[in-house]
């Protein structure tokens, strides 16, 4: 049996999903959030969890992106000291 694929938003989680989040990172999920691209222009930021049934994309507000841009004015950071 195939699992189905859900995109779920962070906000919207019943209690059910958030004891489930809380069990898979008991630390935090912020080291497993990634960007998800749905098309030209447009992407959003999740992380995974499952169940038996379902892949779960956990949809969530990032206030930066940490990609390459972070990495860059690190980079710059250390360079000026």
């Amino acid at each position: 049996m195939t699992k189905k694929n859900r995109i779920v938003s962070f906000k919207k989680l019943d209690s059910e999903l958030k004891n489930l989040v809380q069990n898979f990172y008991p630390y935090g999920f912020e080291d497993d959030i990634k960007s998800y691209q749905l098309g030209p222009g447009k992407s959003f930021y999740a992380f995974p969890i499952s169940t038996e049934e379902y892949n779960i994309l956990v949809k969530v507000d990032v206030d930066y992106d940490f990609g390459l841009d972070m990495e860059e004015e690190v980079s710059g950071q250390e360079s000026d000291l």
